[in-house]
């Protein structure tokens, strides 16, 4: 299935907000939404109320018609189910994460000028790195295809490429949330790449985690080994978030022992290649604040 790039966008912003309201909807329903068990779930979509939305709720066909799902705190447990039937059953009918999937290997393709890891590529074949790039590995998050440059640079011994609905069988299918904790170094990577990840775990708070799991995968950087993460963000989560922006990120990766070593906007992504130093500082603090006002803004957040 070949896709329009402005089609392309669609699909991926409506999945987005469709799966951020979800996960708002489960929260307020009692669900611990970031694990949430398939059997406590199963069990809701059997609600006659769930089933009798989910039937009759038709996806208009204008992109224009969408429905907007207005989620506050006064609304009752009825209305919430409402809600996240008409939402799942917009997700199915709009063909379901595969063609979100779809969706997004098509926008990273090199014809479309998409691969991020283009841009790591570039930053390693820098000074900087090419004394540390002697049997270097990598963990791919978010892996949506096993033919992008990261893969096929010849820089790493191996890329281990994971994703949470793989669409190819090199991409071992696996939420890294629940990836086993390594043991020792050899479970571990000299290289994470989280690009176009975070934007799209639910909660701010989720996404801390995230950070704080992923310094548990990298391997130690002594001896001037390399340790090093690759985050990309779509450029509006630190250019008009009225909660976050540049310097609180470069604040929280601190805190968690990652110095910038390069990073780039460009139009609508930004990129950031950080060294770890092995020190995360522990209970370090950083609240969901409001840092920039505006009624245009977005409410992404990263919170610790």
């Amino acid at each position: 299935m070949s896709l329009k790039p402005e089609h392309t966008r669609q699909i991926i912003r409506r999945f987005h907000i469709l799966q951020k309201n979800k996960h708002t909807i489960l929260t307020q329903l009692g669900f611990d939404a970031s694990s949430i068990d398939d059997q406590c779930y199963e069990s809701l979509k059997k609600d006659s109320l769930y089933q009798s939305e989910f039937k009759n709720f038709k996806v208009p066909t204008k992109a224009s018609d969408n429905e907007v799902y207005r989620i506050d705190r006064g609304l009752t447990r009825p209305d919430l189910i409402r809600i996240l039937a008409k939402i799942d059953s917009e997700i199915e009918q709009r063909g379901g994460i595969h063609v979100y999937q779809s969706a997004s290997t098509q926008g990273q393709t090199g014809k479309r000028g998409g691969d991020s890891s283009k841009k790591l590529v570039e930053w390693l074949q820098t000074d900087k790195y090419k004394s540390k790039l002697q049997n270097v590995t990598a963990l791919e998050i978010g892996c949506l295809s096993p033919h992008n440059v990261i893969s096929m640079s010849g820089i790493f011994t191996s890329v281990c490429k994971i994703d949470l609905n793989s669409q190819d069988p090199s991409i071992e299918q696996q939420d890294f949330m629940k990836r086993p904790l390594p043991t020792d170094e050899s479970g571990k990577f000299n290289l994470i790449s989280c690009s176009l990840v975070i934007n799209f775990v639910p909660s701010h708070k989720e996404r801390g985690d995230m950070l704080i799991r992923i310094t548990k995968f990298l391997k130690s950087p002594n001896n001037g080994n390399m340790s090093s993460l690759f985050l990309v963000l779509p450029l509006p989560c630190i250019s008009n978030s009225r909660y976050f922006d540049n310097e609180r990120l470069l604040q929280i990766m601190s805190s968690l022992g990652f110095t910038q070593t390069f990073s780039y906007e460009a139009k609508k992504v930004a990129y950031w290649l950080f060294d770890w130093n092995g020190k995360v500082v522990k209970n370090a603090k950083f609240p969901k604040k409001e840092l920039h006002s505006g009624s245009q803004r977005n409410n992404f957040c990263i919170t610790l």
